[in-house]
């Protein structure tokens, strides 16, 4: 029976037991920036763009780190990634920075120079971000709130303790289907 098995897949009469892939997707659902969190002082305005150079920056020191750890993942960094992916698509360069440092629970954060003032980037989930920021403008609070309830990932961008932008990441699992 065993020599017969062989002898049809051999000659292609029995066609291998397909295994389906999966491959993990992330999509932003909503983002918001703001440039002005807080105060409208000169210090605490940062114009989008600036916001965005920032934020690819931080996410484009989280994969330097992951090609030196050779670690896999986490599904917390896949959907940072996520986030530079459409920053870079939508054009934005990075900046230069240093002191760069992640964290499983607090996220990433990097010190960059932001019109000749130092000044400390954080990129991270929103439940350890609400500790480390200035209260939270109604807004990011809605979608804080909504995503969660959804089940999405939510992350919280700020600089100097003052949240810029929020992010709501959904993710699922999509079968690859070979043709």
């Amino acid at each position: 029976m065993r020599s017969l098995f062989r002898w049809l897949k051999r000659e292609k009469k029995i066609a291998e037991p397909l295994i389906p892939k999966f491959i993990e997707i992330f999509d932003i659902e909503r983002q918001l920036f703001v440039q002005d969190p807080f105060d409208s002082s000169e210090d605490s305005v940062i114009e989008e763009e600036k916001l965005q150079a920032v934020l690819l920056t931080l996410v484009g020191g989280l994969r330097e780190y992951q090609t030196k750890v050779f670690e896999n993942p986490t599904e917390q960094h896949k959907a940072m990634d996520a986030v530079g992916k459409s920053l870079e698509s939508a054009g934005v360069v990075p900046i230069a920075y240093t002191q760069w440092n992640q964290s499983p629970i607090q996220g990433i954060a990097a010190k960059v120079i932001i019109r000749g003032k130092v000044r400390t980037a954080l990129f991270g989930p929103s439940l350890a971000m609400v500790r480390n920021t200035a209260p939270l403008r109604p807004e990011f609070i809605e979608i804080n709130e909504s995503a969660t309830k959804a089940g999405h990932i939510v992350f919280i961008f700020a600089i100097d303790g003052l949240a810029y932008a929020i992010f709501d990441i959904s993710h699922r699992l999509q079968e690859v289907v070979k043709k």
